[in-house]
């Protein structure tokens, strides 16, 4: 059994504590929580004590991990309160807004002793579980090109809309881009070179993006993401891989906030001379699972391998590229 510490309380908080309630053995025994009219509200839905100071909560807490549900910009300060305390840490997308503050994140977890995973929820997605697995197995041969979409109107969750503000969440460039990023970082390997251009919305965030991204291996990944959809468009992935010997190809599209992520079209793969497959890829709740995974490697002692602190940082490293690329109008090899 692991005592859990939830450091936030807004929509992808309580994602995490309905996953943290399916987990045998995980107890989440608190909660962090700034803005009074949102600790109310989370506490009247799941009844676990409430702390506005983070250092309280860890002398009167026994915790054994932290949550980390906060805005992006406060991802390191915490992270690294949390390693101090000796406390292992997941922490939610994007690791932080620089691949500084994201280094930083990872020594600190290692000096300390303690593990970092991060929350790259795409990495236990069936869908996208199936791609790899498929890719792995070699059924559509050498990778050849991805390209993958994410695109969404603009968040409205947020408090004093901290999601829109470039300083403070990295803009859709980094928040929303940054899952695909990592998809194609997790098939295809060794990011080489990026090259971006984008689209910046009223207040100067570039909110739109469409990056290419060159691999050590020859493969090119073209993905495009934003959120500056308009009126009703609904919450669209969606990827399309072509190999030497085939295509594999899903699109998805649920409501505005991802609610309605529980249902899915195949994943189709195309290959010469043969009909198409589609394969029925969901699985259960993809931010369950990791959460699942992280309890589970902590519980057994095995090493984390998938959403590590390594991949965080790379993560972070080809988003950050690509919004210099937007800005500079060039190519930035990394």
């Amino acid at each position: 059994m692991k005592n859990v510490a939830l450091l936030g309380s807004g929509f992808i908080a309580g994602v995490h504590m309905e996953g943290w309630k399916r987990i045998p053995g995980a107890n989440v025994v608190a909660f962090y929580e700034v803005v009074p009219e949102k600790a109310k509200l989370f506490q009247e839905k799941y009844s676990i004590p409430h702390y506005s100071s983070f250092p309280h909560l860890l002398q009167e807490q026994l915790i054994d991990l932290v949550d980390i549900c906060l805005p992006t910009f406060l991802h390191r300060e915490y992270t690294v309160q949390a390693a101090h305390a000796g406390k292992h840490v997941f922490c939610e997308k994007p690791m932080a807004l620089t691949v500084e503050d994201a280094v930083a994140m990872k020594n600190a977890c290692q000096l300390n002793g303690v593990e970092l995973m991060i929350g790259h929820a795409l990495r236990f997605w069936g869908e996208y579980v199936k791609a790899k697995e498929l890719v792995s197995q070699g059924k559509i041969g050498k990778v050849l090109s991805i390209d993958a979409h994410r695109l969404s109107v603009a968040p409205t969750w947020s408090v004093i809309s901290w999601i829109l503000q470039q300083n403070l969440s990295g803009g859709a460039a980094l928040d929303l881009h940054i899952h695909d990023l990592d998809f194609m970082n997790w098939i295809c390997g060794k990011p080489d070179e990026v090259f971006a251009r984008g689209v910046q919305s009223t207040n100067g965030a570039w909110d739109h993006a469409q990056t290419s991204v060159r691999y050590s291996d020859g493969a090119i990944a073209n993905v495009e993401g934003g959120w500056m959809m308009k009126g009703g468009f609904p919450f669209t992935m969606g990827y399309r891989i072509l190999g030497t010997e085939g295509v594999i190809e899903w699109e998805f599209r649920a409501g505005v906030n991802i609610e309605q992520r529980g249902a899915a079209n195949p994943v189709v793969v195309y290959r010469d001379g043969q009909e198409k497959e589609e394969i029925n890829a969901q699985s259960d709740d993809a931010y369950y699972l990791e959460l699942k995974y992280f309890y589970e490697c902590l519980e057994n002692h095995r090493p984390i391998e998938l959403a590590t602190a390594d991949h965080g940082i790379t993560a972070v490293r080809v988003a950050v590229a690509a919004r210099e690329s937007m800005e500079k109008r060039t190519v930035v090899r990394l």
